[in-house]
């Protein structure tokens, strides 16, 4: 719960942003800003190896060995970032169709990107202690910088497509320090027998990344590849309009991810088939429940928070939630293959749903433009979650509906969890007036 909470600050700090972006920088503009860090946002998936997943597996299986796995996974990633750099420079005149000032913005972020391959190791080794005081503390700040620094300059008139870039990625790397306690943990853990060598914790940790690292690019090109074709495809302004829409879709899609990142790290340990059934249902009903309220209201809020010029982002917005609906079983059902050791057949899951993302959207975007990009969110959603929740029935032992069909009783969880959440949240807010009445007796 603390883990999906602060992750919910990454789509409401969007949610608050976006609209400060898309007015100050306008439908073009936004459009720019998501062409220039799309394609670095994809090298971080293409660079990371895997890597994060691995160290959230060995800091729960093996945590005497992670303050070596730690430097291995840096060393590796940070070379793969600038291998990446590379191939983007070379790509250039293609990524940016030809505009110079769109290139350089590219390449920045591209440069920019390459710290957060760290942080992203550092929350996976920590994700697999069971740290997640530090991943919420990385989520509260990174959310604080991006909140203050675009609401500020866009008040000053400041905001550029420049410095969203920077923002973008910067606020990210600074809020990597929340993981420092990590390393005196990782330290502390490092005791281990003398037969432990270098080679059996690489090993381990490329055969588990290699498994799901296909997996790792094959979610991130089906989530971006759409913006990366829709300007060749389609028009910077549907680029815009589906960048919005993103974002509000982006609200489930984190809470879902949240909550599969916890269940990978603490079923590593357990290989608890049934919480896996058990977490699958539950965040299915609660997507189904909040994009149902997202997609009604969407009408309401989308133009007086993001401008009259994004009243046509209404219906991508309702067409992408629909397709949240059909994609939060997957993920959830490929954490549960990815603690049992299976994380191949996770990665074969994801890459169903890449080809099925960029077969249907060079047929229907180029015809369709935006409307034809969310019908093919729905169709590939559906397959990958068929797909993740039938393999992981044969390899739980679960049947396939108890990964999907919520019942009376999981109403009743969610309902009892939630008050023990708000009940224990009363209790502390009590002690805290409590103690400073006491304090302050007058």
């Amino acid at each position: 719960m603390l883990t999906s909470a602060s992750s919910f600050l990454i789509p409401v700090a969007g949610l608050l942003t976006q609209p400060v972006l898309a007015r100050a920088l306008g439908a073009t503009g936004r459009g720019e800003l998501a062409a220039a860090i799309v394609p670095a946002v994809l090298a971080g998936s293409v660079a990371t190896l895997g890597l994060p997943d691995a160290l959230t597996y060995l800091a729960a299986k093996r945590p005497w060995t992670i303050l070596r796995a730690l430097m291995w996974s840096a060393l590796l990633s940070v070379a793969m970032g600038v291998l990446c750099f590379v191939v983007a420079w070379a790509l250039l005149p293609f990524l940016s169709d030809g505009n110079a000032a769109l290139g350089r913005l590219m390449l920045i972020a591209m440069a920019l990107s390459i710290p957060m391959l760290v942080v992203g190791a550092l929350r996976g080794a920590a994700m697999g202690h069971q740290m997640w005081g530090a991943v919420a503390l990385e989520s509260i700040i990174n959310t604080a910088l991006r909140v203050l620094v675009f609401v500020g300059l866009w008040l000053t008139g400041d905001l550029t497509v420049l410095i969203g870039v920077l923002v973008t990625f910067l606020a990210p790397a600074v809020a990597g320090f929340a993981y420092w306690p990590l390393l005196r943990k990782a330290r502390s853990s490092a005791a281990r027998p003398v037969s432990e060598d270098t080679g059996r914790v690489l090993l381990p940790l490329m055969s588990y990344g290699g498994r799901t690292w296909f997996g790792s690019v094959a979610s991130m090109l089906a989530a971006t590849i759409h913006q990366i074709l829709m300007t060749p495809l389609a028009s910077v302004r549907d680029l815009g309009l589906y960048s919005v829409a993103s974002t509000v879709m982006d609200l489930p899609i984190i809470f879902s991810r949240a909550v599969a990142g916890a269940l990978h790290g603490v079923n590593s340990k357990t290989s608890n088939a049934d919480q896996v059934a058990t977490a699958t249902r539950v965040t299915t009903l609660l997507g189904l429940v909040g994009c149902l309220a997202l997609g009604v209201s969407a009408p309401w809020w989308i133009v007086p928070l993001f401008g009259a010029s994004f009243a046509d982002a209404v219906l991508p917005t309702q067409l992408l939630l629909v397709s949240v609906v059909f994609y939060i079983p997957g993920p959830m059902a490929g954490a549960g293959l990815a603690s049992f050791g299976r994380p191949g057949l996770r990665s074969v899951g994801f890459g169903l749903s890449l080809v099925v993302n960029i077969s249907v959207f060079l047929v229907l975007v180029p015809r369709y433009g935006i409307l034809g990009a969310c019908l093919t969110g729905i169709a590939a959603s559906a397959l990958q979650s068929l797909f993740l929740v039938l393999t992981a029935s044969r390899v739980l032992g679960v049947p396939a509906h108890r990964f999907v069909v919520p019942g009376p009783g999981d109403v009743a969880l969610v309902w009892r969890e939630g008050l023990g959440v708000l009940d224990k949240a009363l209790v502390a807010l009590r002690a805290r007036l409590t103690r400073d009445s006491d304090r302050n007796p007058d």
